[in-house]
């Protein structure tokens, strides 16, 4: 079975600050895009900053620092959904899922 999330009005500065300090010694100083230098930058910052400069990203900036957090988060996204499903008695396992912006 296959299930997509069209999400809208997302708060990315709140998903940000939330994701970042969970892959904050994972965040691979060599690797040379835009939003991994921008991620290395934010992440010596407080949470309630980043939200608010995330805030002030152009939308599609926003976009590449979601889908890349959202990546490095995989298994503790699948952990945390697999757990809720336990929690309402659904028996089922997440195998995987893509993210893109």
């Amino acid at each position: 079975m296959k299930i997509t999330l069209d999400i809208k009005e997302l708060d990315y500065g709140a998903l940000i600050a939330a994701l970042l300090p969970t892959v904050h010694g994972h965040i691979a100083k060599d690797e040379n895009t835009f939003a991994n230098k921008i991620l290395l930058k934010l992440t010596a910052l407080p949470p309630a900053t980043v939200q608010k400069m995330v805030n002030l990203l152009p939308r599609e900036t926003q976009d590449e620092l979601a889908v890349l957090l959202i990546q490095k988060n995989k298994d503790k996204i699948l952990e945390l959904i697999t757990k809720l499903a336990k929690e309402n008695h659904v028996s089922f396992r997440v195998e995987d899922f893509q993210v893109e912006g």
